[in-house]
């Protein structure tokens, strides 16, 4: 099925996707580099929200906000190639 939606894809969208595939993996990284720093940096913090929740809810917030961004540089990306007018 993976093959069939792969061939009919165009390669305007081809390049669009791969782009806000690459801006969600840059991002995502960022996070995680960040989310390392932020627990050396202020252990006392980290271990007030990693007993009361607020560490993981953090990270899923963040998270989202990751994938909106993609998913809007995505849809830029498509509206620039006119990839919505075919």
């Amino acid at each position: 099925m993976l093959h069939v939606l792969a061939a009919e894809v165009s390669s305007n969208a081809k390049i669009a996707i791969a782009i806000g595939l690459i801006v969600f993996i840059v991002l995502f990284f960022k996070l995680i580099v960040g989310f390392i720093k932020f627990c050396f940096r202020h252990p006392f913090i980290f271990i007030i929200l990693l007993i009361c929740g607020g560490l993981g809810f953090g990270f899923n917030f963040l998270l989202g906000g990751i994938i909106v961004i993609a998913a809007l540089v995505g849809g830029v990306v498509f509206w620039l190639l006119n990839e919505f007018n075919q």
